[in-house]
């Protein structure tokens, strides 16, 4: 055998071993959300982490935590922009502080509901934004399947208009999107963090907040307060981000499995909510809670003055442009 005969197979072996151990490497994601183990976001999570360790045969493994274990959310997106294997649900209206397109999806009375969000998620408009978010801030985006219903007002005060909402204080998340939408209510947006939200009811600092009756349910929101006020301002879709820079260093099938065990998670979640937010409404009210529907607000009114979030935001041609994709 010649010298060069056995060089070229000696790095062929050793090129065979450096491909087997690259393929048997494991990866960790540590995903971390604000919410509760009893919600159904959570469960989703779960599903999703066993479901690609499954069929990624323990090369990706990854650990949920719930109740912001992994921190405060602004330090967790900048650990993800260093290179960090960390994930996060997060919203548009927080990725609007990168790419403030993004923001326009939290306001006021944008979609209509579920059949909106089909239409939405995967749109060009926002795949573009998707790709800003990666190559800008390097932020990847996993998925948009998550959907969680109606934001609605939760609270120990009566208001059927925009006039009568004046100076109730209600807890929103702290984010420019979020407070300007809830401003545009008639409200005054009171930013407090999520796991503030029940005590920050019960202590008075505010009067009450706005989210979907899933949580509120899951939070016990009807041993604080009075009221539920169907609102319907926000039909709240959520977003599973992770470092562009730690999703690029995976295998290709590797990153495939991930994102679509997350889409198929979070469209198992999505049906569930929908499915089940008249029972949680129901449950609210069974536990003492009075509702003023839709129908008995002025709900005209209401979608009037939630249009002040775009002029706040400085979003009002984005919001036609996504109007147009909608198809009004």
């Amino acid at each position: 055998m010649t010298n060069a005969r056995l060089i070229v197979l000696l790095v062929l072996a050793a090129s065979a071993v450096f491909l087997a151990n690259a393929q048997e490497q494991t990866y960790r994601l540590r995903f971390g959300h604000v919410q509760t183990e009893a919600e159904e976001y959570h469960k989703a999570y779960v599903r999703w982490a066993e479901r690609v360790a499954e069929r990624s045969g323990g090369r990706l493994q990854i650990e949920v935590f719930p109740n912001a274990q992994l921190g405060v959310e602004a330090d967790v997106l900048e650990q993800m922009r260093r290179g960090s294997s960390v994930g996060w649900q997060t919203d548009p209206a927080r990725l609007g502080q990168y790419v403030p397109e993004f923001a326009v999806l939290y306001g006021a009375y944008l979609l209509s509901g579920f059949e909106d969000f089909e239409r939405l998620v995967g749109s060009p408009t926002i795949e573009g934004w998707s790709q800003r978010l990666e190559e800008e801030f390097g932020l990847k985006v996993v998925s948009y399947a998550y959907a969680q219903g109606f934001r609605n007002v939760i609270a120990n005060k009566v208001a059927r208009s925009p006039q009568e909402m004046r100076g109730i204080r209600i807890r929103t998340a702290p984010a420019p999107a979020w407070l300007a939408t809830v401003n545009s209510l008639g409200a005054v947006a009171t930013g407090l963090p999520y796991g503030e939200l029940y005590n920050g009811i019960q202590t008075g600092i505010v009067d009450g907040a706005e989210l979907p009756v899933s949580a509120a349910r899951a939070l016990s929101v009807f041993e604080v307060a009075d009221y539920i006020i169907e609102t319907r301002h926000i039909y709240q879709m959520n977003v599973q981000v992770v470092s562009a820079e730690w999703f690029n260093s995976l295998p290709e099938d590797l990153q495939q499995i991930l994102v679509e065990e997350c889409n198929r998670a979070g469209l198992e979640a999505t049906q569930a909510l929908e499915a089940n937010a008249a029972e949680d409404m129901q449950f609210l009210i069974d536990n003492g809670m009075e509702l003023i529907s839709w129908e008995e607000i002025d709900n005209e009114a209401f979608v009037a003055s939630g249009q002040r979030a775009y002029e706040t935001l400085g979003v009002t041609d984005i919001k036609a442009a996504i109007d147009a994709e909608l198809g009004r």
